[in-house]
């Protein structure tokens, strides 16, 4: 399970999104695919008004027996 938690800057014109993800004990590896920029292991994202669109994440996690697992987090629209 998966979801963004959004701080915005005090002007509204940035954020930080941080992905919150709850992982079971078999999970070795967690990467983040933020804005389809490709898979890294940086769990944070940083927006700005440039942004227009949706943020979209896939989180893809791997377990002991080298199995991986996706998981696509609901996007994430902003205020600005």
């Amino acid at each position: 399970m998966c979801y963004n938690k959004v701080v915005y800057a005090s002007d509204k014109k940035s954020a930080t999104v941080e992905a919150k993800c709850r992982k079971h004990d078999s999970v070795t590896k967690i990467e983040y695919n933020w804005n389809n920029e490709g898979f890294q292991s940086e769990g944070t994202y940083n927006a700005d008004s440039t942004l227009q669109n949706e943020l979209t994440l896939i989180v893809k996690v791997t377990d002991g027996n080298s199995k991986e697992f996706t998981i696509t987090a609901e996007p994430t629209n902003f205020v600005w």
